[in-house]
């Protein structure tokens, strides 16, 4: 797997390879959401993202970002964690999840991609949001596509360099 990274910025995304407009849900811009295909991180707010997530063809999405506040790193293996994995397993409503990592030990947050209207009220109950707090966000089309649901979560120790959900391993 190559590496993708995905942030949340203010103005332009210099240099990305899929980016768009976000807006917060009373229709308040909210920054560019963009991503980059590429080895170094582009941009210091930038996190690792499962790159299937990035299509520069995709359409109109409302999204679930789950970020920690400032300071705050939680362990990958964390039963919180654990849960809200095992949660979005059960319930595999969106048209995308991944988690979001800075290393390959540590939940930095994750993002929850709705296309329907019936996707979108899920994102209010995102597991993930369990754990630290959840945007909701409108992003316009050109940088979010859709991946099916994974069979089950990897094991940390043979794949915890890719963001969940990878289904396989190089």
């Amino acid at each position: 797997m190559s590496r993708c990274w995905l942030a949340l910025v203010e103005g332009p995304a210099k240099g990305a390879d899929a980016a768009a407009p976000a807006f917060t849900a009373d229709g308040h811009p909210a920054g560019t959401l963009a991503a980059w295909r590429r080895r170094a991180k582009p941009v210091r707010d930038a996190l690792r993202v499962d790159e299937r997530l990035i299509d520069p063809k995709g359409g109109a999405t409302w999204i679930s970002l789950v970020l920690p506040p400032p300071g705050m790193r939680l362990p990958f293996d964390d039963p919180a964690v654990q849960q809200a994995r095992r949660l979005v397993l059960l319930h595999p409503s969106a048209a995308a999840v991944s988690t979001l990592l800075r290393d390959d030990s540590h939940f930095e947050g994750s993002i929850t991609v709705a296309h329907s209207t019936a996707q979108k009220h899920r994102l209010r109950d995102d597991p993930f949001a369990r754990i630290f707090p959840a945007r909701l966000l409108a992003v316009d089309a050109g940088v979010l596509g859709a991946v099916p649901p994974p069979t089950g979560p990897t094991i940390e120790r043979y794949g915890s360099g890719n963001p969940w959900p990878w289904d396989r391993f190089a």
